[in-house]
This record gives C-alpha cells, sequence and structure tokens, in this order.
C-alpha cells in the first residue's frame, strides 16, 4: 500500500489530483496525490512515477516521492511493488 512508503498521520487523507502518461520519458503513468491532514490543510504531496524505464541498472517498477509545502523531498523511494 502506498500509505506505508510516506511519513504522514493516521488521520491524513491522499486526495487524487492528476494522472498523465508519458510514454516518451520512459514512464508508462505518473499519478499526484495532495496530503490534507485531519482538519483539512493542505500538508505535501506524492508523486509516483509507473513502470520505470527497463534500461536502468536498478529492477525497480516504481518510484514514490513526497513533498512538503515547501516542496522539499521527505520521502523518495524506489520500489518494484507497492
Amino acid at each position: 500500500m502506498l500509505r506505508d512508503y510516506l511519513k504522514i498521520e493516521a488521520d491524513d487523507q491522499l486526495i487524487e489530483q492528476r494522472s498523465l502518461s508519458l510514454e516518451n520519458r520512459g514512464q508508462e503513468e505518473v499519478t499526484e496525490w495532495i496530503i490534507v491532514n485531519g482538519q483539512g490543510m493542505k500538508t505535501g504531496g506524492v508523486t509516483l512515477f509507473d513502470k520505470l524505464s527497463t534500461r536502468r541498472s536498478w529492477p525497480v517498477s516504481y518510484r514514490i516521492m513526497q513533498t512538503d509545502l515547501q516542496g522539499n523531498v521527505v520521502v523518495d523511494q524506489l520500489t518494484d511493488a507497492l
């Protein structure tokens, strides 16, 4: 599950914003979410890069990036399964 890779609170929600198809960049899909806390305030964002190019030297299919409101990277995780 995606939440297992993120640094978020139990009452935080992920709200999907958009899904893009970027086949020419080596990925099939990029999905973005915003993170909203229990009080309804935005606290950050998450981007999931799906099906990374096989030309890479590591055998992974996904890249998960979480950022805070200032754009600082909180999580940058490569994984083979969600």
